[in-house]
């Protein structure tokens, strides 16, 4: 709690940390909180971390809306009140729970859920995804809200659609604004991050397809796993961008996660969701021929809370890309089977994270995960196999481009801390050692001797690199 009458501390070595005085300093230096490190083992690299505030700021500076506060957060939801869209229900794609937590707590949330004194809890009985409940999509107007002339829309007259994405350069906010004939006036960035992000993903990070790709003779399939969304599900149409953005491509979006198992299961005769439990898409799209009349068709799976490639509808539906937004990936248990799946069977998997030290934390952790399923793998893999999987590799970690403009406000903490702020590459196409930019390396030393006592030295390291430390 601050202590009114004091003027509140600025660490001097990172400047990322706001303390209410001396003696909290003095403390968070030697033992940390919460169960993390402690400050002494974080502040060099919290001083690394802060020469990224001035990329996230300059993404704000950009929109006329972009106002920035003196502790460096963005007023988000002051900004969505200015533009009359702030709410829980009947705010169209705009509508969010409230209260001050980024996701749902639920029961695979990991760590200690209660250690924010000033939590405010979300609007009581709001569901995301709400309006699959409903018996249609909203339009472009009825989602947005805004004026017509700040909706990036899916519905075009004849000869007024953006030009084929192929003969664009979309890497940034300003060029996907430019290229939808946008003016920075419009706040559909704090919307569009969710899709772009995953167009990010797909394309510079995992790159598995590219807007030149594809052509009209040569079209591409793709099928992407989309895990953990939650107020996404309030926006479906929005992820249409991802078929105006790759001409000439096919793309399958399955939707995975408690969000999506509590709107399926809750859905009744005539409402968008019901088509989840007859195998339909709820949600279908179809560019413009002139843009590579590109097709989208969205699926919710409501047969498990978390992502299984045991379950039976896994059989025919196994993805060339799985993608998640905010991961948290040392936050909920069941992302241990999806590391381990997508490392064993080599499955395209990136994520995002809020905090690039968070994202490294995370990467740092991932031997862990892996050693941790050495004794279940010994009996399943041939020892070359095993000690591929177990050899060092890299985990790219990336500032996003489409990360949503402005820093989250976090209390006592000023380091770059934004919705999709960084992207880490889990398991991509090269080969093991091949670094990017930004790359962290991590893994398991070699060990020496014949490729048997190779193995058991390795399943002999499980009990040091126990996953304890993680809950």
């Amino acid at each position: 709690m601050p202590v009114l009458d004091r003027k509140p501390l600025v660490c001097s070595g990172c400047k990322s940390l706001v303390f209410c005085a001396k003696e909290c300093h003095t403390a968070e230096w030697k033992n940390g909180r919460f169960g993390t490190q402690n400050h002494k083992f974080f502040c060099a690299k919290n001083k690394l971390h802060m020469e990224k505030v001035p990329l996230v700021q300059a993404i704000l500076k950009q929109f006329p809306w972009g106002r920035i506060e003196k502790d460096g957060t963005f007023p988000h939801d002051f900004i969505l009140a200015y533009y009359g869209v702030l709410g829980h229900e009947g705010f169209g794609y705009w509508s969010i729970p409230g209260g001050n937590s980024p996701h749902m707590v639920h029961s695979d949330n990991r760590g200690p859920q209660d250690h924010d004194l000033l939590r405010v809890a979300p609007q009581d009985g709001y569901q995301h995804g709400y309006q699959l409940l409903h018996d249609k999509h909203l339009d472009d107007k009825g989602g947005w809200k805004l004026e017509d002339r700040l909706i990036p829309k899916l519905q075009f007259e004849a000869g007024m659609e953006p030009a084929i994405a192929s003969s664009a350069n979309v890497t940034d906010w300003k060029s996907w604004y430019s290229w939808r004939n946008l003016p920075l006036e419009s706040p559909a960035a704090l919307l569009m991050h969710y899709p772009l992000t995953v167009y990010q993903l797909l394309v510079h990070v995992l790159r598995i397809t590219h807007p030149s790709r594809n052509s009209a003779e040569h079209r591409q399939s793709l099928n992407v796993h989309y895990l953990g969304p939650e107020v996404e599900l309030n926006m479906l149409p929005l992820f249409s961008e991802l078929a105006l953005l790759l001409p000439y491509t096919d793309i399958k979006l399955t939707m995975y996660g408690t969000a999506v198992y509590n709107v399926v299961q809750q859905a009744k005769k005539g409402s968008v969701a019901m088509k989840s439990k007859r195998k339909l898409p709820v949600y279908t799209y179809t560019g413009p021929s002139s843009m590579g009349g590109s097709t989208l068709a969205i699926f919710l799976h409501g047969e498990h809370e978390n992502w299984d490639p045991r379950l039976p509808s896994m059989t025919n539906n196994l993805p060339d890309a799985i993608v998640a937004a905010n991961a948290g990936l040392l936050s909920y248990k069941g992302w241990q089977g999806v590391i381990l799946y997508c490392h064993v069977e080599g499955t395209p998997f990136a994520v995002t994270e809020y905090a690039e030290q968070s994202a490294e934390v995370q990467v740092e952790a991932l031997p862990k995960i892996l050693m941790n399923s050495m004794p279940y793998l010994q009996s399943r893999m041939n020892t070359s196999a095993l000690l591929d999987l177990m050899s060092p590799r890299t985990y790219p970690i990336e500032f996003n481009p489409f990360q949503r403009p402005g820093q989250r406000y976090i209390g006592s903490v000023r380091l770059p801390n934004v919705s999709n702020g960084f992207t880490i590459k889990i398991v991509g196409n090269e080969k093991n050692g091949e670094m990017g930019g930004g790359a962290s390396t991590s893994g398991v030393p070699a060990a020496t001797g014949s490729n048997a006592s190779k193995v058991q030295q390795l399943v002999g390291k499980t009990k040091d690199m126990s996953l304890d430390g993680l809950d």
